[in-house]
């Protein structure tokens, strides 16, 4: 009889792992002779703990591993990651120092370290490790999006991408700095440069999908979908992976006509990530676009977009004196003058990791939102079709927080939350609104411009008011012109 191996081990626990066997792949550990072998055995368990985002059981895997080889900078490094993600900020910082100090030997220690320092609002000393790291690693994307990330966040406005578009005139054969540019400067507004700098990558490689996607892409941006079509449509003929193309094909299709075909592709891509919320989204606008009655179901507001009046712990008089402290708590962990790049809002700040579950009055908010989320959930309807009902559960997780600063002006792109199940609102502060409906939350306007396809759906914002919603459903803010609004929100997933 063939005894199994530690590599053979090793191969289970990975098995168990992708089919969510954590407790057999646990089991499994301790047979493991080898000591890299059962190093490499609890670093597949943290990663898909921290994939569903148990990062506290993450972080007991890494430190199992650990034990076994206390020095290693690898598993440090590792570790630190997840007591970042896990909220244990300033434990995170102190082990990224720590290892900083002993070696560079990596551009994503000084990255992650750059964020750390980000988080904690040392921005100065961020900018500093960050622009030194690039002399050693001139072409390290990570690098230059963290560095471009904290100048346009420090107000520079277009000098924000000075470092990334001088590396890219030193080094024009490098295709993902072109790329990573290019992003950062449609984020940023300035789409018309990044086609400036794409455009030449292009001609440099005219057959490259990612380049071929980012012109389309960009094109669509400039309102010029009918452009960008051909350019897409090569992409995905290209790629040895088409999905990413697809996906980025299917925005240009819904705005010229092309509903149908577009539901076609985006059906192809959900029968493969069935959860992924910007392709049901996709999906749903298809199907308004051609007047199909599935829209409907899919975008029922009445019995899928919630209101809850949240009820204050019992030291607080009432929901006004929580929000008044919680307003002050929410407002200290805003560092930046100006919005993260890549994020839907737009005249505000948002902070930049999910909000600490060890501050006392955090954790309050944590436990005031439970029974509203209990309570959504109990009502989804039993069955496999329905997008949000065949994943309703009998426990949750909270995928992501964070908090929204607006500003006179300020409002929110609508967007979806491509990896959630459920979103959410929560109204801190709020200004008074002269005008109709400004700043409301509202629903049903895509991300990109589709004639026939307006908000359908309003939510008039209350302090003290919580609104739950399905994450694939298109969602924005009417602008307002005074005053300021402060909100705190998460996601939610099955647990």
């Amino acid at each position: 009889m063939t005894h199994p191996t530690d590599q053979d081990r090793l191969q289970l626990i990975v098995s168990n792992a992708a089919s969510g066997k954590l407790e057999e792949a646990v089991t499994v550990v301790s047979s493991i002779v080898d000591k890299a072998t059962a190093i490499e055995a609890w670093r597949v368990i943290a990663r898909t703990k921290a994939n569903t985002q148990r990062f506290d059981e993450a972080r007991e895997a890494l430190d199992s591993a650990l034990i076994i080889d206390p020095g290693s900078r690898t598993l440090r490094f590792e570790r630190a990651i997840l007591l970042e993600q896990e909220g244990r900020a300033n434990e995170a910082l102190a082990e990224f120092e720590a290892l900083e100090s002993a070696a560079w030997d990596s551009p994503q220690l000084l990255a992650q370290l750059g964020r750390a320092l980000l988080f904690a609002g040392r921005t100065h000393d961020a900018e500093m490790k960050v622009a030194a790291a690039l002399e050693a690693w001139p072409t390290d994307v990570a690098l230059h999006i963290l560095l471009t990330e904290l100048l346009w966040q420090r107000g520079v406005g277009a000098a924000a991408t000075s470092a990334i578009e001088s590396a890219i005139e030193r080094f024009p054969g490098e295709m993902k700095l072109r790329l990573v540019a290019a992003d950062l400067l449609r984020n940023s507004g300035r789409a018309d440069r990044a086609l400036e700098l794409l455009e030449p990558g292009l001609a440099l490689a005219p057959e490259s999908p990612a380049i071929l996607t980012s012109v389309g892409v960009l094109l669509d941006d400039l309102d010029r979908p009918r452009d960008a079509l051909p350019l897409l449509r090569a992409a995905v003929a290209r790629a040895r992976d088409p999905s990413q193309s697809t996906r980025n094909l299917v925005p240009a299709l819904l705005r010229t006509g092309g509903a149908a075909e577009a539901l076609a592709l985006v059906d192809e891509l959900l029968a493969r990530n069935p959860d992924d919320q910007q392709l049901i989204a996709y999906r749903a606008t298809a199907l308004r676009l051609l007047g199909d009655p599935q829209y409907s179901r899919l975008y029922d507001y009445d019995r899928l977009v919630r209101s809850y009046r949240l009820q204050p712990p019992g030291e607080f008089p009432g929901i006004a004196a929580f929000n008044a402290v919680f307003a002050r708590e929410l407002a200290s962990l805003h560092h930046a003058s100006h919005r993260p790049l890549a994020q839907s809002l737009r005249g505000g700040t948002q902070t930049q990791r999910n909000l600490p579950a060890g501050n006392p009055l955090i954790a309050a908010f944590f436990s005031m939102i439970d029974g509203p989320i209990r309570d959504y959930i109990s009502r989804l309807e039993k069955g496999d079709a329905h997008p949000v009902d065949r994943r309703k559960s009998a426990s949750y997780r909270i995928s992501g927080s964070w908090s929204v600063q607006l500003q006179p002006e300020g409002f929110h792109v609508d967007h979806v939350h491509p990896q959630g199940w459920l979103s959410s609102a929560y109204y801190v502060e709020l200004p008074d609104a002269a005008g109709s409906r400004e700043g409301w939350l509202k629903f049903g306007e895509p991300g990109v411009r589709i004639d026939g396809c307006a908000a359908e759906h309003f939510v008039q914002p209350e302090c003290g008011l919580l609104v739950l919603f399905p994450s694939y459903f298109w969602h924005g803010t009417v602008p307002f012109h005074a005053g300021a609004r402060l909100t705190a929100a998460f996601d939610v997933i099955p647990a």
